[in-house]
């Protein structure tokens, strides 16, 4: 097996009435969590009630990826906005099983689900 290529991270947001969503399209490698920082601080700027993240079209989230999810979790308390992790798959999800995130963070199916919950 060669190395694993990984998919540039794009990060987009959108908003619906109840929530703002952060779109996180690729793998969430070092190099690219800084660029989910931002999308996420910019979405919490917008003051919304709740903010998802979208980690259905993620399929790799590196320790300072998780490290800045939990980053994201503090500013949302601290902004009152609560935080919604939806669609991560089963190996994104285990990462937060294994790091025993899985108590503090919201984890959802969809999108659909999040902005419902």
């Amino acid at each position: 097996m060669g190395p694993m290529a990984f998919q540039a991270l794009e990060v987009t947001a959108s908003d619906r009435p109840e929530a703002t969503i952060v779109h996180l399209k690729g793998d969430v490698t070092a190099d690219a969590v800084d660029r989910m920082r931002r999308g996420i601080a910019e979405a919490l700027s917008r003051k919304p009630k709740r903010l998802v993240i979208d980690l259905s079209q993620t399929s790799f989230l590196s320790s300072p990826g998780l490290a800045a999810m939990v980053q994201a979790l503090q500013l949302s308390q601290r902004a009152g906005t609560s935080l919604v992790l939806a669609g991560a798959n089963e190996r994104v999800r285990g990462l937060f099983e294994i790091s025993r995130l899985t108590d503090i963070f919201r984890m959802v199916p969809s999108i659909d689900d999040a902005v419902a919950a």
